[in-house]
């Protein structure tokens, strides 16, 4: 493998995790590992539970979630998420560390990832287990109906539009990516996004402005960092 392969493989990987809004516990402020959560606990009844295949996967039965289940995920949500988030994105693009800046990514990523209705979470996270398995039509298949029972969920498109760059869909990729932005323009992961398929496009320029933007508002993500590093030393080594 080349190491541009190698580059562009470690790119998609890191893509993945943050337009996924995965946790980003495994951050150090060295070793910069990220990490997916850990499983939840399994309940102490003597017997682990199993995971429902992705073939039993029903989108109809999360439509058919009782309203109750919807009030409790809106009753533990802020009360005005976008006035909580407007101090937090101002802390993070202040950040100086990794450490500072690491919470700060957390609760800004517990609010974007949150759609305020059971409903669609549960079809987020059935998406999110497609993925991991690479069934992306079932993902998509989830999405879509993620985005037709909420549409104003910003992170709904930004999954789709990662399942979309992740089978080299890219205009459909760019299209959702652009839906994620008008409803959050500071979603450092859809402009995560857009800076790699703009890379890989041979859109040098305009993927190096897209990875500024994000660094401007997450400076400390280090795989923007790398990319954008990368991306300004082949522009310089044309210049000459």
């Amino acid at each position: 493998m080349s190491s541009f392969d190698r580059f562009r493989s470690a790119r998609r990987a890191a893509v993945l995790m943050l337009a996924a809004g995965l946790s980003l516990a495994g951050v150090s402020a060295g070793a910069q590992t990220i990490v997916p959560p850990p499983p939840p606990a399994a309940p102490d009844q003597g017997v682990a539970p199993s995971e429902p295949s992705l073939d039993s996967i029903d989108p109809g039965a999360a439509r058919r979630a009782p309203p109750s289940a919807d009030r409790a995920v809106k009753s533990a949500l802020p009360e005005n998420p976008a006035a909580e988030l407007d101090p937090l994105f101002e802390q993070l693009a202040t950040a100086k560390t990794p450490m500072e800046s690491h919470p700060l990514e957390q609760r800004i990523l517990r609010i974007i990832t949150t759609s305020g209705s059971a409903t669609v979470d549960l079809l987020m996270e059935w998406a999110d287990r497609a993925i991991a398995a690479k069934n992306y039509p079932a993902a998509l298949d989830l999405l879509d109906d993620a985005v037709a029972l909420k549409p104003d969920f910003a992170e709904a498109y930004n999954r789709r539009a990662t399942v979309y760059y992740l089978i080299d869909d890219y205009t459909r990729s760019i299209g959702d990516i652009r839906r994620t932005l008008a409803l959050e323009p500071r979603h450092f992961g859809a402009l995560t996004g857009l800076g790699a398929i703009l890379a890989e496009i041979e859109e040098t320029e305009r993927a190096r402005d897209i990875y500024r933007r994000a660094l401007a508002i997450a400076p400390q993500l280090k795989s923007v960092q790398e990319a954008l590093d990368k991306l300004d030393e082949r522009a310089a080594g044309r210049g000459i």
